[in-house]
């Protein structure tokens, strides 16, 4: 099913943050958090690789939300929606305080940090 899962991947200045979590229920099915000691590209593709391997995602069931400081050319090159941090992090908070939906990909940056 197309959308089944939605992936969120930080990849900020010093760590790469990523979690997938279930659409319908926002149950979380995979996290990790990792220093990349400068190798952005390389920490970002081992989680996609493992998290394509351990939490079933593909093109096929998934979609993918970017954000950090080297997320643009990483979404792009996975064919993924880059947000702005300030965005996710506004559309988390106004969640938060009115219990209203915000966007996908605003519930997944709350869940990354």
């Amino acid at each position: 099913m197309q959308d089944e899962l939605m992936v969120g991947l930080d990849v900020g200045s010093t760590t790469v943050k990523a979690v997938v979590v279930r659409r319908e229920n926002d149950q979380m099915v995979w996290s990790d958090y990792q220093r990349h000691e400068t190798k952005q590209p390389e920490k970002s593709l081992e989680f996609l690789r493992r998290i394509e391997g351990e939490a079933g995602v593909s093109p096929r069931n998934c979609r993918i939300f970017v954000t950090g400081s080297g997320g643009g050319g990483i979404a792009e090159m996975v064919g993924g929606k880059f947000v702005q941090e300030v965005t996710a992090v506004s559309g988390s908070l106004l969640r938060r305080r009115t219990g209203r939906p915000g966007r996908q990909d605003h519930r997944l940056q709350r869940r990354c940090r």
